[in-house]
């Protein structure tokens, strides 16, 4: 039996939710554990870890540009609840349609500059200060970031508009 598009989507974008999800569930802990140890070993003195502030960072941004994606799968982004309860619903659907294309384009926008800056980070072999990594490694964070939030936005607002979007995912930030 052929997979739908609608099928496939949803099993794409439930397996890119436990993908995420378990990358930010190794970095957060990893982070603070690097971070207490180089902490406790520079204040008593036993050794200095001259790269773990470099890799917190890097972490840090990794963490970010993937937790954009994980807050736009529900519709988090962007979104004044008491302004869109006094619209009718059909400026509601208006608002969701023109929302969602702003999101699109500057994701895109975002995206490409992103591209723009790691073509110039991989021309340039430019690596990190201490960890001595490439680059444009880092700048890759942004572009799947913004490509992931394009996504799950699209599909949250696509469910919204076709009144598939469950009661508890309404997207209201409280």
């Amino acid at each position: 039996r052929p997979m739908t598009r609608g099928v496939f989507v949803k099993r794409f974008l439930h397996e890119l939710d436990r993908i995420e999800e378990r990358i930010l569930a190794i970095l957060l802990p990893f982070m603070c554990i690097l971070i207490f140890v180089a902490t406790f070993c520079r204040f008593t003195k036993l050794l200095s870890i001259p790269w773990s502030e470099e890799l917190a960072r890097y972490c840090m941004i990794w963490m970010v540009f993937l937790g954009i994606s994980a807050g736009a799968k529900k519709g988090q982004h962007f979104n004044v609840s008491v302004i869109i309860s006094a619209i009718p619903p059909l400026g509601r659907k208006v608002v969701a349609v023109i929302r969602t294309l702003l999101l699109i384009a500057f994701n895109v926008f975002v995206a490409w500059y992103g591209i723009v800056i790691m073509d110039n980070q991989i021309m340039m072999e430019q690596v990190t200060p201490t960890l001595k990594w490439p680059m444009w490694t880092m700048y890759l964070a942004i572009v799947i970031g913004s490509v992931l939030m394009a996504v799950r936005y699209t599909w949250h607002s696509y469910l919204e508009l076709t009144g598939k979007l469950p009661e508890e995912e309404g997207g209201e930030v409280e």
